[in-house]
């Protein structure tokens, strides 16, 4: 898969992703999920989606709807993470604060910050490749 397309698979879903969950927030309201009793955050459910993704992008797949899914898995999975750690960590954790400044502004900083890092690698991935270095590296 050409590294554009692979940027392009992880970034738009993760920027979707945050863009609809912060909207579902802040218009809709807040609602728990509450399996077998227990309060899960949509940071959990980005773990189990973001891990799998991660392994499978590790190894490679020759299935090209699942080298398609993966990267589009791993901006969603990214996404539902980097949403909640300033709630979880920098606030008291209530409803309210799900849609206070700190949250928003710090879920706003975290997404800003991947998607340099993303930008960064692409860059720099494409430098390496047009250097003729990914060449030398992928024939030994």
């Amino acid at each position: 898969m050409a590294p554009k397309q692979t940027l392009l698979l992880i970034l738009l879903p993760m920027l979707a992703t945050f863009v609809c969950q912060r909207l579902y927030l802040h218009l809709v309201r807040v609602q728990h999920v509450y399996p077998a009793g227990y309060l899960v955050h949509h940071l959990f459910i980005g773990v189990l989606i973001q891990i799998p993704a991660a392994f499978i992008l590790a190894f490679g797949t020759r299935n090209r709807l699942l080298a398609l899914l993966t990267p589009a898995a791993l901006g969603i999975g990214s996404a539902m993470v980097l949403d909640e750690i300033t709630y979880l960590v920098a606030t008291q954790a209530t409803d309210e604060d799900y849609v206070s400044p700190v949250s928003l502004w710090g879920a706003v900083t975290l997404i800003s910050l991947a998607t340099i890092l993303l930008l960064v690698l692409y860059r720099w991935h494409c430098e390496k490749t047009s250097n003729g270095e990914g060449a030398r590296r992928d024939s030994s």
